[in-house]
């Protein structure tokens, strides 16, 4: 009986196989990535799992490929380069991803004001994809009168994290408060804050001070008394944790900034974790990176094979899914032509189908494989890709920075617009 059994199992293994290789026939490609991110400098703690992220996934990937013998798809990852987290050594990174090491997906940057100019001069002339880190809602719009999206997002843009912080703030400061507003000087601040204004003001709240400040002054005094000063019910800071800590020193000598009462922007939920100081009470507001069935497990890999030094932070989830979707869609098109990839994104990311993460790889390769429909789930949740390169996710964390100078999450909650 044992017998039987045994090679009942080897027969069913031997048509996974053959028919594996059998649906493989017509399926042949390399596709090779890029990675984009700051890699050194203040930016370096984030850029680092960014790019652990997305090596991480691509291995991954290789490693499905590699069990389920299918020698004739392939993926790397090309090369990554360092952005600073600047525009123009962000160009010229990119450049050197698509016309050197002939990338056609490119990973990164998070910073939105990268992202811009690199898609702008680099991937859309060239008509590689780029999925981001960045919020700005301006970059979607980069993908209007192209026949197809060659900038995805796949973290909620700026236009509903403005909305959602109004909604918190007129939740814990009432909708008639006054706030002052302090916004770092580039895509991501000017966008952000002028979305929070709209929203804040048309709920019937004021802003007695609205600064939006040059974040590479080496001090920024005059702004934190304009900051200060107005005798706000709270505060909204939008800034990277690195520059937001030397609009907070001046702020703090003022007497009259009480941390408690403010509010910060998703890149402020931990500023400990990127090398900076937490300030207890401050609260703030991220899009729930981690709503994924698969997002423990992704953390697992992360702290069991990434680089030693480099420290697992959860919004690097976006760069662990993108090689997913990319060759998830690559695999449904039997191609690594970037606009052919980009047709596809939407469908492997959407219902209808069934639903399979990265733990369920070598499956979702076998379905897509035998033409049938699937929806990729992120370490992320649900993408919900539309065709203008945007997901759809309206679960927001908010965290809250504590008195050990630690943070966490102590609220989740659905935004309904």
């Amino acid at each position: 009986m044992r017998k039987s059994i045994m090679l009942g199992a080897a027969a069913s293994a031997v048509l996974v196989v053959t028919s594996t290789a059998c649906l493989a026939a017509d399926v042949a490609f390399d596709l090779k990535y890029g990675v984009l991110a700051g890699l050194t400098g203040d930016p370096a703690p984030d850029g680092q799992a960014w790019n652990e992220a997305a090596r991480l996934a691509i291995e991954q990937i290789q490693k499905s490929l590699d069990r389920l013998k299918l020698p004739s798809i392939k993926v790397e990852l090309s090369d990554s380069q360092d952005s600073q987290g600047s525009p123009q050594p962000g160009v010229e990174g990119a450049q050197k991803l698509v016309n050197v090491d002939h990338a056609q997906v490119i990973v990164g940057d998070f910073y939105s004001s990268v992202t811009s100019a690199v898609a702008t001069s680099v991937t859309i002339p060239n008509n590689v994809l780029i999925f981001t880190g960045g919020t700005n809602p301006a970059l979607s719009k980069l993908n209007a009168g192209k026949p197809v999206a060659l900038v995805w997002e796949p973290v909620a843009a700026d236009d509903i994290q403005g909305k959602v912080l109004a909604h918190i703030l007129a939740q814990e400061l009432g909708a008639k408060a006054k706030v002052n507003v302090a916004a770092r000087n580039d895509g991501y601040g000017a966008a952000l804050s002028a979305i929070f204004k709209d929203a804040w003001t048309a709920g019937g709240g004021t802003i007695p001070k609205f600064v939006v400040y040059n974040q590479d002054q080496p001090t920024l005094d005059t702004e934190a008394q304009q900051v200060a000063d107005g005798n706000p019910d709270g505060w909204l800071f939008i800034d990277f944790c690195q520059t937001f800590e030397k609009l907070t020193q001046p702020l703090a000598r003022t007497g009259k900034w009480n941390p408690a009462k403010s509010f910060g922007s998703d890149t402020l939920n931990d500023c400990a974790a990127h090398g900076s100081h937490n300030y207890p009470g401050m609260r703030a507001t991220q899009a729930n990176a981690s709503s994924g069935a698969s997002f423990p497990a992704f953390k697992a890999l992360f702290e069991k094979e990434a680089k030693s030094g480099v420290n697992f932070q959860s919004f690097v989830a976006e760069a662990f899914d993108s090689p997913f979707i990319a060759f998830l869609a690559a695999l449904e098109a039997k191609s690594a032509d970037p606009i052919e990839i980009a047709k596809h994104v939407v469908s492997i990311t959407n219902d209808p189908g069934d639903k399979y993460t990265f733990e369920q790889l070598d499956d979702a390769i076998k379905a897509v494989m035998a033409g049938k429909k699937i929806h990729f789930v992120g370490a992320t949740g649900d993408l919900n890709f539309s065709a203008d390169g945007r997901v759809n996710a309206l679960a927001y964390d908010i965290w809250q920075h504590q008195a050990d100078g630690t943070s966490k999450v102590v609220n989740t909650i659905i935004y309904k617009p």
